[in-house]
């Protein structure tokens, strides 16, 4: 066992510390799953233990796994028991009075009858945002073919790639549909249209997107239309982890048509079944959630060394990340690029990154501080959040906006502010309240009957 005792001192703590939180959200407050403190409790452990569990086994380097890893040991221990304490002032930020005032204050947005115009202006918009990305790679089935590559192809060109997330909003509006008027026919549109979207990002290999698309669903689905029993839940999620899983074994880029796409994917599914079931996991041993959590250590080792604490700049300079690219080149680096050039050496693409833990974050601006601020400021986020659902009872246009806002939590935690505040509104709150506009056009008086003669469910 290659890990000492420190570390395993602070795994059992930061287990017990998330074990206690979780039982009292449920046994105390009555939590449900779809609450956002389960859900960011879920996915920071998912982020935080992978990493020091798979050191204290072995220090081979695979995958995805830093090659720093002996030089960021000694560091582990205390990042492990920095996350658990601020687990701890999470937990007292969300069930504190202040987040419930901030939700109470929130404009409540509204909802209307014209949700067909909604999907079909959105839609529109969205194809054509992605009609003009594909034009460099020979038109839209050019540009999927790329496979994962195709995040080479976005480079500077976010505005364009956001029309993939907006039809994906557009595709959710059929679905408010249902939520009011419940005709099978919306649904079945909104399964139809959802599925393109889906197979659309399959081609791509987008995972963190098709998470997403999926979590916002659920949570909308549960929120506005019926309650998800927890037993099926958790048989949903546990097949689409490992559907997940296994698209990252077969994925490939530049594929020459549909043949070599069936040839390449055959030939990766042979060895995703020889692996003796690691290709299923390995985003928890040597994949995506070993990597963000090394950033917090290297961060330790390095401020106030190596390293000259930011003092809140990152946050400020987050917002220019909403600037295009090819508007202005010299547009700070987000820390995600930084990272790789300052620990990993240069020449590496824009694309080629390490997911910036969002503690990490913290740390580089305040140090220990900065973790305190980081976690009480999350958990007040996310208590006005529940807050605001809670109080709009079930409310269609509500459950949309904070659905998306919950189902992001897996991105906006391995990664830096600019996710949460930049690519969370790009990517689908303001193309979800756009939507939300479009459907009052018109007679308010017709809207505001049809929103109150809907029944609310119980969440």
């Amino acid at each position: 066992m290659n890990g000492n005792a420190s570390l395993v001192l602070a795994i059992i703590a930061y287990v017990a510390v998330a074990v206690t939180t979780v039982a009292y959200a449920v046994l105390v407050r009555k939590a449900k799953l779809a609450d956002p403190i389960l859900q960011f409790v879920f996915f920071l452990s998912l982020f935080v233990l992978p990493l020091p569990v798979r050191v204290c086994m072995t220090l081979d380097i695979e995958g995805d796994v830093t090659d720093h890893l002996a030089e960021l040991l000694p560091y582990v221990p205390e990042a492990v028991f920095l996350t658990a304490m601020g687990l701890v002032i999470f937990a007292f930020a969300y069930y504190s009075r202040a987040g419930v005032l901030i939700g109470d204050y929130l404009p409540r947005v509204r909802g209307g009858g014209r949700w067909r115009l909604a999907f079909v202006l959105l839609a529109v918009l969205s194809l054509f945002l992605i009609f003009q990305l594909a034009a460099s790679a020979g038109g839209l089935l050019g540009f999927l073919l790329l496979g994962y590559n195709v995040t080479a192809e976005t480079i500077g060109k976010g505005y364009l790639a956001m029309g993939f997330t907006w039809l994906f909003v557009a595709a959710m509006f059929l679905l408010y549909g249902y939520a009011l008027e419940r005709k099978t026919r919306h649904l079945v549109a909104f399964v139809v249209a959802f599925g393109v979207v889906v197979l659309m990002h399959l081609l791509m290999a987008r995972r963190a997107v098709l998470l997403f698309m999926g979590l916002a669903v659920w949570l909308f689905w549960h929120h506005a239309i019926r309650p998800v029993k927890p037993r099926s839940l958790l048989i949903a999620g546990g097949v689409c982890f490992l559907a997940l899983n296994a698209l990252g074994g077969l994925r490939s880029s530049a594929y020459e048509g549909f043949d070599d796409l069936w040839a390449k994917t055959t030939k990766n599914w042979d060895g995703l079944v020889n692996s003796d079931g690691h290709g299923f996991v390995y985003t928890l041993t040597t994949g995506e959630f070993v990597v963000p959590f090394e950033t917090l250590p290297q961060m330790i080792e390095s401020v106030g060394s190596t390293v000259s604490p930011e003092f809140g700049m990152t946050y400020l300079r987050a917002p220019l990340q909403v600037i295009p690219q090819a508007l202005y080149p010299g547009r700070p680096l987000p820390l995600a690029n930084w990272y790789v050039a300052r620990f990993y050496g240069g020449g590496w693409g824009f694309n080629e990154a390490r997911q910036f833990f969002f503690i990490a974050e913290g740390y580089l601006n305040f140090g220990i501080p900065g973790v305190i601020l980081t976690m009480l400021v999350w958990g007040f986020f996310l208590r006005a959040i529940r807050q605001y659902s809670h109080a709009a009872k079930g409310d269609p246009s509500v459950a949309l906006v904070c659905s998306l806002v919950v189902a992001f939590i897996p991105n906006a935690i391995s990664s830096d502010s600019i996710a949460l505040l930049v690519g969370l509104p790009e990517t689908s709150l303001v193309a979800a309240l756009i939507g939300l506009w479009i459907t009052r056009l018109g007679s308010r008086k017709g809207e505001a009957a049809l929103l109150g003669s809907q029944p609310a469910p119980q969440s």
